[in-house]
């Protein structure tokens, strides 16, 4: 008995079973707190639905705020000049193209700077005892302006230009919103900047269609008072009473309640906040609309296997967290520090673990000191094979500058050009050699070498000796980091020497000191069907330079100008080109690395686009495999 109680089976058998006698009330507050939660996304959508239906109107409100923020305090460094204050506020609104009045008031009310002559103080909207006592942002419909006047708009209309910026706002778009904003100069009341929004610019601003869209969407300022009509006819009339939209605004914030129109339909009411303490959006709909019903209740009876599910759920979820999660959490734990290097003794998992866990412990406690000690013998010896590989590559460094020291020696004792020549060239072959084996020695990976490193290094001490005195060339490199194997290194270095030493030696005599130069391109190419086509055609000995099992190709150009008139056929040889085989030992030399490398070597005489010859060796080998 004492071993079936330790499994894990038996003790979720046990813990299942008080699956049994689940807890109706639990089911039943569940279900309530899932159709409250459904209520309160509701009325979130309905008030997201409240301000995208306002979204235009709201944006031109907080146009004008910024606007106001923005002019008041240019409109203050103009009050000394009336005539310039006017004109910087009748331009400002006639650009704009929203506005249709844009005037200043002083503190007794008057208007001392207006963008248009002979208009209504929109500062009239709110008394300026009100504002003097409670200097605040106040956002508001002007009646002196609205009434009477909405409905000859249209009849204006063709008398305005674009936007209803008539004389003294009287045109087409009549404003029906002012927003009033105090000015402080020095810390102290000055006046106030009232900005009026036409009407015809919030006509359009409203149309916009919307998913769910509501019937009536206005905008309301925190009196409760409407700053916009809405759209179609009759529109106001299903707006709810006075009293009830004027303690909504007062109370403030987002809000869905639902009440009666004004001709006593039922509706339901969404009140969004768009400015805090000044400006909300107002949405009606039917309470018919299918948009509302995520706000009706649904008293749903409780079923009995209902229940019985949410009760065997958490059960289950508490009998797996008790039996195998908690345990489980602490053996990842120790994973995830095994993973991360540490290799110390894990301690024993908390609490009374089921028997195949501690089992399952115990193995990967095993296995852990296994290949901890297996890792700790395997760096040891990598760091042994380190270093003797890096030992070995340095010595053979220093051989092989030791053998070029012996031959310098050599070639002070010998007065024949011929053979200075040859132990020269020897000379540069082991010193080429030689800086492969220091790039090996200095690189992390020893199997891998930077190409292009080994190459503008070799390439930069070719150029200082083998050129002639007043001929040294221009080198233009274009080396791409590609990392070679060392095995490549060693033959790709020796024939770009011979190359080098080949392109000094037939360099055209440049006109200018300085004027000749050398081009090293090295890039590396995908392999792609005509890649493969092209090797095939140029290496039909049946060479290694066939394929390159997906990893590419690896091509080095070399390419000087030669002594050929602009007039020699291009691929006709001139007295001091370097034919296509090359000359000599160097050319069989060439043909050898490139065969050691699996790749193909071509010599040829091109032109340039200005008609001069240039001698060019192309290699091509495939790239090593990532």
């Amino acid at each position: 008995m004492r071993g079936w109680s330790d499994r894990l089976t038996f003790r979720l058998a046990v813990l299942l079973s008080m699956a049994l006698l689940p807890l109706g009330v639990v089911a039943l507050g569940a279900t309530a707190e899932l159709q409250r939660s459904a209520q309160r996304i509701g009325e979130r959508g309905l008030i997201m639905l409240a301000r995208d239906a306002v979204a235009g109107e709201r944006a031109l409100v907080e146009s004008a705020l910024a606007s106001a923020r923005a002019i008041e305090a240019l409109v203050l460094e103009r009050l000394d000049d009336p005539a310039e204050c006017e004109a910087f506020l009748r331009g400002y609104t006639e650009r704009s193209n929203i506005y249709s009045f844009i005037g200043y008031a002083g503190l007794d009310g008057t208007m001392t700077c207006v963008s248009h002559g002979g208009v209504p103080a929109p500062a009239a909207a709110a008394p300026p005892d009100r504002l003097r006592a409670a200097p605040t942002t106040t956002i508001s419909a002007s009646p002196d302006w609205q009434q009477g006047r909405d409905d000859r708009t249209d009849g204006q209309a063709g008398g305005q230009g674009d936007g209803g910026q008539g004389d003294g706002g009287q045109g087409d778009g009549m404003p029906v919103i002012v927003v009033t904003r105090p000015v402080f100069a020095d810390d102290a009341l000055s006046g106030f900047l009232s900005i009026a929004i036409t009407r015809r610019t919030l006509e359009l601003m409203a149309q916009r269609v919307i998913e769910d869209a509501p019937r009536l969407a206005v905008l309301v300022n925190r009196e409760g008072t409407v700053l916009s009509r809405g759209s179609g006819s009759g529109a106001m009339a299903l707006l709810p009473e006075a009293p009830v939209l004027a303690a909504s605004a007062a109370a403030g914030g987002n809000q869905v309640f639902r009440g009666e129109t004004a001709a006593g339909e039922p509706a339901v009411y969404a009140m969004a906040e768009l400015i805090p303490g000044r400006l909300y959006a107002l949405a009606m709909w039917e309470r018919t609309a299918p948009v509302l019903q995520a706000l009706e209740a649904r008293r749903l009876p409780l079923l009995f296997p209902a229940a019985m599910w949410l009760a065997c759920l958490a059960v289950v979820l508490l009998a797996v967290h008790y039996l195998v999660l908690r345990h489980l959490k602490g053996l990842n734990r120790q994973m995830r520090r095994f993973a991360l290097g540490q290799r110390e003794d894990w301690p024993d998992l908390p609490g009374r673990a089921p028997g195949e866990i501690r089992a399952l412990h115990a193995t990967f406690r095993s296995m852990a000191r296994l290949i901890g000690r297996d890792e700790e013998e395997r760096e040891r010896a990598l760091a042994e094979k380190t270093v003797l590989l890096k030992e070995i590559h340095h010595r053979v460094k220093n051989n092989l500058q030791l053998i070029a020291s012996v031959i310098n020696l050599q070639l002070r004792q010998l007065a024949d050009p011929a053979a200075r020549g040859v132990l020269h060239s020897v000379q540069q072959r082991v010193l080429g050699l030689a800086s492969v084996h220091r790039a090996l020695y200095a690189e992390d990976r020893l199997a891998r070498v930077r190409a292009d490193r080994v190459i503008e290094e070799l390439l930069a001490r070719l150029t200082s000796i083998g050129a002639a005195p007043g001929r040294a060339p221009a080198l233009r490199l274009n080396l791409a980091p590609l990392a070679l194997e060392a095995d490549q290194m060693v033959p790709l270095s020796l024939l770009l020497h011979e190359g080098m030493t080949n392109a000094l030696k037939h360099l055209a005599t440049a006109e200018e000191p300085g004027s000749a130069w050398i081009a090293v391109d090295l890039h590396h190419e995908p392999d792609t069907a005509t890649d493969t086509a092209d090797a095939g055609d140029a290496d039909p000995g049946g060479s290694d330079a066939g394929g390159t099992g997906g990893a590419g190709w690896v091509v080095l150009r070399l390419r000087n100008p030669l002594d050929a008139p602009p007039d020699t056929p291009s691929g006709a040889p001139s007295s001091t080109a370097a034919t296509p085989s090359g000359d000599g030992l160097g050319g069989e030399l060439i043909e050898a690395f490139a065969m050691q490398l699996g790749g193909t070597c071509n010599q040829t005489e091109t032109r340039d686009e200005n008609g001069r010859n240039l001698w060019q060796l192309e290699l091509r080998f495939p790239a090593p495999q990532n």
